[in-house]
Parts: structure tokens; sequence; C-alpha cells
């Protein structure tokens, strides 16, 4: 089944990161399968108005990502986003609700 579902995480990213730190992160952003380089905001696989998108924005509790996507999509895609954040700031970057 390729239903499409609302998803919505916050991860571990402190918002208040230095320029550098926050090159890095725009770094794994362009890495990332689906990447729309002339959105508005950072957006992967189409906008917030299309069927089928994943967005983040910077807020005071981490990176809020949110999507519209089908579940294991979405499942692998998080994973390696949070694996490359890890590896790009040197520390683990995870759901900020564990």
């Amino acid at each position: 089944m390729n239903e499409k579902v609302h998803q919505t995480i916050t991860l571990n990213v402190n918002p208040y990161l230095s320029e550098r730190e926050w090159a890095k992160v725009w770094e794994v952003y362009c890495s990332m399968d689906g990447w729309i380089d002339a959105a508005e905001r950072p957006s992967w696989y189409g906008t917030d108005d299309a069927d089928r998108y994943i967005t983040v924005s910077a807020e005071p509790s981490g990176l809020l990502f949110d999507a519209h996507i089908e579940p294991k999509l979405w499942t692998g895609w998080l994973t390696l986003i949070c694996a490359r954040l890890t590896l790009a700031l040197g520390v683990a970057v995870h759901d900020a609700e564990i």
C-alpha cells in the first residue's frame, strides 16, 4: 500500500547553531533524496501545498519535520537524515521526544 499519511517529528537539533553548523545542516539537507533547491523553505519531494512533501523548520524545540508521504519512505528517509546530521554535527540526532 502506497497511501500517503501526515507525519511530524521534532529532532533534537539546537535551533541556535553557529553559522558553520548551519552550513553543515544545509549540506545534509541538499544531499537528501527529493531535495527541492528553489523552494521557499527546506523541502523535499514537493512543498507543503503538494500531495507529497517533506518540509522542515527550526523551532525552539528543535528541527520540526512535517510530511505527507508514504510511511516506508518516511521511515527510511528519516533514518538517513538522522544518521547524516549525527555525522555532520558530531552529536546523536534523534526524535526530541525520546
